[in-house]
């Protein structure tokens, strides 16, 4: 083989096995992707963490397991619930926030204009979010001019 050819054979399987190897470090060592889930899912996943915790830390027999885990799966799906009732309640508030700016802070027609935009981007998010919650009692503070 000729030398020149051997050399530049050697260094393009050197420059291949370097970049195979440059992602295959990338994909071990990379971070997953963040993935949404529902609340009951968080709430199952909490529970059964918590479980596998109690269990070994109390050395619990099967029947003992089995009671802590019909307890846990109730808490697990109240602290469910009690998320999601947080996130709905701090959205509200702050639509509130934009209705005090702007009653309180004398702004210029564009900064009107964008602060009624971003209100009217949040109302949709919480529409479209809590649907339930907002069927329930559809004025809550979605409105400007209500209360709660």
């Amino acid at each position: 083989m000729n030398p020149r050819l051997r050399n530049q054979t050697i260094l393009a399987v050197s420059l291949a096995a370097l970049f195979a190897s440059g992602v295959i470090i990338g994909r071990l060592t990379a971070p997953a992707s963040p993935a949404a889930s529902a609340p009951t899912a968080q709430a199952s996943s909490w529970a059964e963490t918590a479980s596998r915790t109690l269990a070994n830390d109390l050395q619990l027999d099967e029947s003992q397991q089995q009671g802590l885990d019909r307890i846990l799966v109730s808490v697990g799906e109240s602290l469910g619930d009690d998320q999601e009732t947080a996130l709905f309640t701090m959205y509200l508030r702050m639509l509130r926030v934009h209705d005090t700016i702007s009653a309180g802070i004398p702004l210029s027609e564009a900064q009107s204009s964008r602060l009624a935009a971003s209100r009217a981007k949040l109302k949709g998010l919480i529409i479209e979010r809590f649907p339930q919650k907002v069927s329930e009692n559809p004025k809550l503070a979605l409105d400007p001019s209500s209360e709660d």
